[in-house]
C-alpha cells in the first residue's frame, strides 16, 4: 500500500472510531413495581407457612427436628393469629352494637406477643374507639 492509501484508511478508521464513541446509547428507565397492597391486620395469609418436606438426601436429623419445632411453632402460631383475629371481630361487632365492656373483654383476650405492629396498632385503635364512645359528652 502506498501512504496516501495507508493514510485514508487511517483516517476512515479513525472517524469511524469517533463517530462510534460519539453516538450516545439511550438508557431505557423502568419505573418501580408498585408497592403492594398492605394486608388487612389480622389475615392470615402472611403467617401460614409453605409446606415442604425434607426430602434432601444428606440432611442431618438434628436439622429435620429443628425443622419441624420452628414448623410446629410457625403452625401454632397461625393459629393463634387466627384467634386473635376471630377476638378483633367480635370486638369490633360488639364495638357497632354499643356493647363496650364485651368488646374490651375481647380485646384483653387476644395474645399482645402473637401480634404484628399493624395487628397491635389496630387494638390500640378499637381501643381508643371504645374508650371515647364510653366517655360521657359534656
Amino acid at each position: 500500500m502506498s501512504n496516501p492509501t495507508r493514510l485514508l484508511a487511517l483516517a476512515t478508521l479513525t472517524a469511524a472510531a469517533l463517530f462510534t464513541g460519539c453516538v450516545k446509547q439511550v438508557e431505557t428507565i423502568t419505573p418501580p413495581p408498585p408497592p403492594a397492597p398492605a394486608p388487612e391486620p389480622f389475615s392470615t395469609a402472611a403467617t401460614v407457612a409453605p409446606t415442604q418436606g425434607p426430602n434432601v438426601a444428606g440432611i442431618p436429623a438434628a436439622a429435620i427436628a429443628a425443622a419441624e419445632r420452628a414448623k410446629a411453632r410457625v403452625e401454632v402460631a397461625a393459629t393463634h393469629t387466627a384467634d386473635n383475629g376471630t377476638l378483633y371481630n367480635q370486638a369490633k361487632t360488639f364495638f357497632a352494637e354499643k356493647k363496650y365492656p364485651e368488646a374490651l373483654r375481647a380485646l384483653d383476650s387476644i395474645q399482645a406477643e402473637l401480634m404484628t405492629p399493624a395487628q397491635d396498632k389496630a387494638v390500640a385503635t378499637l381501643r381508643t374507639q371504645i374508650a371515647q364512645a364510653q366517655t360521657p359528652t359534656r
